[in-house]
């Protein structure tokens, strides 16, 4: 029985997917060609290879060098095997590079923010503790104003 469309992208990792799409984009290749088009070393193009050839999605090549998908695997591909991994062949390291750019700057704003606002909550509660002394209910609320942006600092930290 073949593996289900779920069942291969529960076991398939990118790096096989890389694989397979390689061999179905050159209509049929070698470990040597997939190697030097994918960039990955040949240890994984060749175990990645026996592992797709095992699930029935490539021709077994022990007769050639060359890797061919089978009927299976290009059933699997037109259903949809890519669609999960359509990141990997199109990523755009530049492009990611300036997105974490971006999430660390956005990181840093808000630990800075978050910093004012302790400052800001400490400045506050001590002109609270000249005006009213030492009420309870005043340094009830800024003791849970501190906790939270000490919890926020710690969420932030992780």
């Amino acid at each position: 029985m073949s593996p289900t469309l779920s069942e291969l992208q529960d076991v398939l990792d990118w790096e096989a997917i890389v694989v397979l799409r390689a061999i179905d984009d050159a209509q049929g290749a070698s470990v040597a060609s997939v190697t030097e088009t994918t960039g990955l070393e040949r240890e994984t193009v060749t175990s990645r290879c026996q592992q797709l050839s095992t699930l029935g999605l490539l021709t077994d090549a022990e007769d050639s060098d060359v890797y061919e998908v089978t009927g299976m695997g290009h059933g699997a591909i037109g259903e949809g095997l890519y669609d999960e991994y359509e990141m990997v062949g199109e990523a755009d390291i530049d492009e990611l590079a300036a997105e974490v750019a971006d999430l660390l700057d956005r990181r840093e704003t808000i630990e800075s923010e978050l910093e004012r606002l302790r400052e800001d909550a400490d400045e506050i509660r001590t002109r609270a503790r000249q005006q009213f002394g030492d009420r309870e209910d005043v340094a009830a609320e800024f003791e849970s104003l501190l906790a939270d942006i000490d919890a926020l600092a710690d969420r932030l930290a992780e």
